[in-house]
């Protein structure tokens, strides 16, 4: 299954991010994800797996997504064990959900 990718476009920076990392996974674009206070935001889902939300997050941060969507794939119940691979977009996550 592929995770879904969510974007909040409705943030300073949001379609600019959601564009930069539709280059290489699908993007759901959502009008707003609450978040008005750490644009751009977004959020990483599958089912059966822990669920991400990640703020502050740019568009040049884009290869530290493609980064965090290759551990999410790997990890079965979708528990990223060691992020620092994600460089500075480690210390833009605001929450995790489990499954």
């Amino acid at each position: 299954m592929v995770a879904t990718l969510s974007v909040c476009i409705s943030c300073d920076g949001g379609t600019a991010l959601a564009d930069a990392v539709s280059e290489f996974h699908a993007v759901n674009r959502v009008d707003c994800m609450n978040v008005c206070t750490r644009p751009a935001c977004l959020s990483v889902r599958d089912a059966g797996k822990m669920a991400y939300l990640f703020g502050d997050v740019s568009a040049d941060m884009a290869q530290e997504v493609r980064a965090l969507l290759g551990l999410y794939r790997d990890a079965e119940t979708g528990e990223i064990e060691d992020a620092r691979s994600l460089g500075s977009l480690r210390h833009c996550l605001i929450g995790r959900v489990p499954a």
